[in-house]
């Protein structure tokens, strides 16, 4: 349980960010690090990248809409041999849907955007993870003043208190629902599943802001939201899942491709 959003007095705040209490009532991973266009190109060997993204592989890759993202979810589901039951999206061709209960679910998917700012606070209340001032920020994420207007290694900089590189900076990351109001009131609301057939006319979350933000933007709840077919060069993502209590048991114990 954690306070989502941002208090009115903070800078560069936006109305869609009402500070109001989450529930998240899992136990969830997050990849520490963006997905790498040589991690990408795994999955997509011929996938063309943008030019910010094509100079060396350990880059997160960049211009991924929430399609591709997702289905590459589901492929490293498989790579890592879990169980088909498992995996939270249903593709069929280019149709793309959540499963029922995705979110009980033991494969990979994207992140929840609660889980997304959760795991950027890493506890704190503050607009970033590492206090107020914008003097800190090169040292934690790549924005308009150190990044000319490139992205950087994963991982380069600093992380946060959770071990999490480049949550706030480098490349946006697509969370798993469309973007909503939050909940009105001071009760705690459950972070649950949105709507399972994806609307390609509503617009889907991005987080943690990207190489070609201002500070301004660089915070910890900055909302960003974009069609899921929108191909950003700044959008990436990084794979989340849902920690099953009962240990899901392989299906090749020989299985490649995990992350973590």
């Amino acid at each position: 349980e954690f306070v989502m959003g941002s208090p009115l007095t903070e800078m560069g705040r936006l109305e869609n960010e009402s500070q109001h209490k989450r529930r998240i009532g899992r136990t969830f991973a997050l990849a520490t690090k963006s997905v790498t266009v040589e991690e990408f190109r795994k999955y997509e060997k011929d996938y063309g990248q943008s030019a910010v993204s094509a100079r060396k592989t350990d880059l997160p890759v960049g211009g991924i809409d929430w399609y591709r993202a997702a289905k590459y979810c589901n492929w490293l589901s498989e790579q890592e041999g879990l169980p088909a039951g498992q995996s939270c999206f249903e593709i069929m061709g280019d149709e793309i849907k959540l499963k029922a209960n995705y979110l009980s679910l033991g494969g990979y998917r994207l992140p929840t955007e609660a889980e997304m700012e959760y795991a950027t606070r890493a506890g704190t209340l503050t607009k970033r993870y590492f206090g107020e001032t914008d003097d800190l920020l090169p040292k934690y994420a790549w924005f308009t003043k150190n990044s000319q207007e490139e992205t950087w290694p994963v991982g380069s900089l600093k992380p946060n208190d959770l071990g999490l590189f480049d949550v706030q900076g480098n490349m946006f990351t697509w969370c798993q629902e469309s973007l909503g109001p939050y909940p009105p009131g001071d009760a705690v609301s459950d972070d649950k599943e949105a709507q399972l057939g994806v609307d390609g006319n509503a617009r889907r979350v991005l987080r943690g802001g990207s190489f070609l933000n201002q500070a301004l933007h660089i915070r910890s709840a900055f909302r960003l939201d974009f069609l899921p077919s929108n191909r950003l060069s700044s959008s990436g993502f990084r794979p989340a899942r849902t920690v099953p209590l009962v240990p899901l048991t392989p299906l090749s114990p020989t299985a490649e491709g995990g992350r973590n």
